[in-house]
Order: structure tokens, then C-alpha cells, then sequence
């Protein structure tokens, strides 16, 4: 093990801080500033915070290894009902060229012709919910909009029941509680027996469940992605192993869930903090796509994603050792100020917004984001539709749920005058 002691860090930065979580920019850009590549003794693991580093290491998969996350081991009386890939071989933390296989058969699915199927969706699900609650002339925007809306895509995407809604936001939650680094030294996040038990438990209920979706596919095909994925080649071969199916669905579900829903909270609190930008957009809602994207810049839903490095490596002006746990923070991408002057500052008119991180880099780049972008476009627009003065509610304090492989916003109340007022 290297001398950690002689490792650059950066003091105050705790990922998990309510400041840090509610906005992390001034953190970063102290960074940024003083130490781009830093040391985090808690978690034992590398922070890159330079773009033109991020960039560079999400390129570079034989000297930054996506073999990094793992989950926490299920109990030894639940092992034989979950697959090995669900526990060792998540999407987001393999190589070529398993990676490259999978991705090719996913992105079918996010094609301009599939989209367009997608965005009828989209509004359909939108106006449904927005029919809950337009009347109450208030509402918890991220519980009765943002997250059924996000969910409700992704399940017509898959092709998977929609009864069963609650249960996949409980899987989704459970997956996010159980991955954690797989690197020698990295920290493992503490999970009580009880709990590690209880998630286990219904993770492995979900496997199950999309086992047996998975094998009625193959009999009945359907115009889904999980019928997409199950497609043979000319030699007969299954685009995707049958096995990797069933941790896509997994993985598709948990991702589509949380990250479009906050790309949403997030679009209706900075228009909240703007109110001239804020009017500029009401007025003319072609503006929403510089919305989305210039959110996207200032605080991507995703702050980033692991590495462990295969070698020693030189970068960001460390020398950050072989079998080390590195964190590409790629929030702190749309904030490097070499790329975007005054990058505190919301501006949906800046030129190059749309050079953000908050998709990643590479090949490990959201395939999704196509409809991440779609969705929250579409689902403001029919908001500001329905509901022209929907607007964050002054004075409440956000509630962010402590992890760093997503940024979840729990609650936001939101308001506007009803109708019938």
C-alpha cells in the first residue's frame, strides 16, 4: 500500500455533506484551483476534477479500468438465487468487449425513429399525472411528477409490467444501496446484517421476476428493448446473453428512475433561482432545450463514476498509484472555468453548454441521454402548458439522499394558482 500520507487532499470536502450535496460547485472549484487531483482518506479513493483530466482518464479503460464497482456481498444463503453478473459484472463497471456487445444491442432502441415513438410517451404520462394534482394548486414535484414520470418511460422502453411500479423503485433503491468500490483499499459502505439481508432479499425477488420476463420474451417477442436485446444474429447467436439481460434491465430501470426525475427538479429550481431567464423561457418554451442543457452543465445528475487504475499514472499533477479507486467527477467538468467562464453562473444562452460531462465520456457514456434530454424538454412543456406559473415553493429547504453515484433529491414542493381559484 502507498504512503497515503503523501498524497495531495483537499480540506473540507466531504461528498456527503449537506452543503456539498445541495450544491458542490464552490467545493470544486476550490479544487479546481489548488488541487485538481486530490486524495479522499474516508473513502480511500482519487478525485479528478480538471475536465481535460476527466476527459482523459474516461478515454483511457487499460490504464483506468471500469472494473470498479461491486455491491455488497448477499447474504450466503441468497447467493445461489443471484446471478454472478448481477454481483460482479454491473454495465456501467465492465470493458470491451463485453461492454461493446451490449451497448450496441441497447442503443437500437435510442435511434431518432425510436425517440419519436418515445415522445408520444412522454406526453401521454405527463398530462396523466398532471391531472392528479393541477387542481390542489400545490404538489410534491420531485413524488407526483418527476419520478412516476421517469419510471413510467422506462417502463414502456422495457416492455415490463407497469402493476409493478412500486416495486421497481424499491429495487431501484436497493441496488444503489449495495454497490460499492471493489477496489483493495477503498472503503465498503457499512450496511447493518438486517438491512443487507432485506435488500438482498428483494433483489433477489426482482431477479426472479425479470428472469422469468426475459424467458417469455424469448418465446414472444414484443416491440420492446428486452425483445431488442434477445434478437439473434444471422448464425443464430443472441445479441445478449440472457443473463446480462436481466442486470440491463436492472441497471436501465434504476438509471432511467432517478437521474431523468432530478434532471427535472433540478431544470424548475435553477429557472427558480433566474427569474428573468425563468420569464425568458415562459414566453418562448423553444428556450427549454437551452434549459435542459445548461442544467445539465451546472449540476449533472450523475456526479460521477468510478475507476481503478491498472497502472501507476501521472495526471492532474499526481502521481495517483496502480490498484487505486479514482472518482471522475464529472459535475466538476461543466464547472472547469478553462471551459466555461464564470461556470458558477446559470446562462442558458452560453455558447458551449453543451460540452458538459454530465453524460459521462467515452464509451461509458449515457446511452440514454437521448431520452433523458427528450423527456425532460417534453414534460416542461406540457407543464408550462397546463400549468403556465408552476413554480418552485420560496423558502423550503431541499432533501438530498446522501450518495455520490447519483444526485437524488427526495422532495420539492412546487405551486402555482389553480383554476378554479
Amino acid at each position: 500500500m502507498s504512503d497515503t500520507a503523501a498524497f495531495p487532499t483537499l480540506e473540507g470536502f466531504d461528498p456527503f455533506s449537506p452543503a456539498f450535496l445541495s450544491d458542490p460547485a464552490p467545493m470544486i472549484r476550490k479544487a479546481q484551483a489548488t488541487t485538481p487531483a486530490f486524495y479522499y482518506p474516508p473513502l480511500r479513493m482519487w478525485v479528478l476534477t480538471a475536465y481535460d483530466d476527466i476527459c482523459r482518464a474516461a478515454r483511457d479503460w487499460e490504464t483506468f479500468s471500469s472494473k470498479a464497482m461491486g455491491t455488497v456481498p448477499p447474504p450466503d444463503d441468497l447467493k445461489h438465487k443471484i446471478p454472478e453478473t448481477f454481483v460482479d459484472d454491473h454495465y456501467i463497471a465492465i470493458d470491451p468487449p463485453e461492454h461493446t456487445s451490449d451497448r450496441t444491442a441497447v442503443a437500437r432502441s435510442f435511434l431518432p425513429r425510436e425517440l419519436a415513438k418515445q415522445e408520444v410517451n412522454i406526453r401521454r404520462i405527463a398530462n396523466e399525472l398532471i391531472n392528479t394534482f393541477i387542481d390542489k394548486g400545490s404538489c410534491d414535484f420531485m413524488q407526483e411528477f418527476c419520478y412516476p414520470l421517469s419510471l413510467g418511460v422506462i417502463i414502456e422502453l422495457l416492455g415490463v409490467p407497469p402493476e409493478r411500479a412500486a416495486d421497481y423503485r424499491i429495487w431501484t433503491e436497493d441496488l444503489f444501496a449495495v454497490l460499492t468500490p471493489k477496489s483493495k483499499d477503498a472503503v465498503s459502505k457499512p450496511m447493518s446484517e438486517e438491512e443487507r439481508r432485506e435488500r438482498w432479499t428483494r433483489l433477489a425477488a426482482g431477479q426472479d421476476f425479470f428472469g422469468e420476463l426475459v424467458e417469455e420474451r424469448a418465446r414472444c417477442p414484443m416491440d420492446d428493448l428486452i425483445s431488442v436485446m434477445l434478437t439473434k444474429d444471422a448464425n443464430g447467436k443472441q445479441a445478449v446473453p440472457s443473463r446480462r439481460i436481466i442486470r440491463q434491465i436492472n441497471e436501465l430501470v434504476a438509471a432511467g428512475n432517478d437521474t431523468t426525475a432530478n434532471l427535472m427538479g433540478q431544470m424548475l429550481l435553477f429557472l427558480a433561482e433566474n427569474p428573468e431567464q425563468d420569464a425568458e423561457v415562459r414566453a418562448n418554451p423553444d428556450l427549454l432545450r437551452d434549459v435542459v442543457e445548461e442544467t445539465l452543465r451546472r449540476r449533472g445528475t450523475s456526479p460521477g463514476l468510478f475507476r481503478i487504475t491498472k497502472k501507476d499514472v501521472e495526471i492532474g499533477g499526481a502521481t495517483i498509484p496502480e490498484g487505486s479507486l479514482v472518482w471522475l467527477l464529472y459535475i466538476a467538468g461543466g464547472l472547469d472555468e478553462t471551459r466555461f467562464p464564470d461556470a458558477e453562473r446559470f446562462d442558458i444562452h452560453r455558447p458551449n453548454k453543451e460540452k458538459h460531462l454530465a453524460f459521462g465520456h467515452g464509451r461509458h457514456s449515457c446511452l440514454g441521454n437521448p431520452l433523458a434530454r427528450l423527456e425532460a424538454r417534453a414534460a416542461f412543456e406540457e407543464l408550462f402548458k397546463r400549468i403556465p406559473d408552476i413554480r418552485m415553493t420560496p423558502g423550503q429547504t431541499l432533501d438530498y439522499l446522501p450518495a455520490i453515484t447519483v444526485t437524488t433529491l427526495n422532495h420539492m414542493k412546487a405551486e402555482w394558482t389553480p383554476k378554479s381559484a
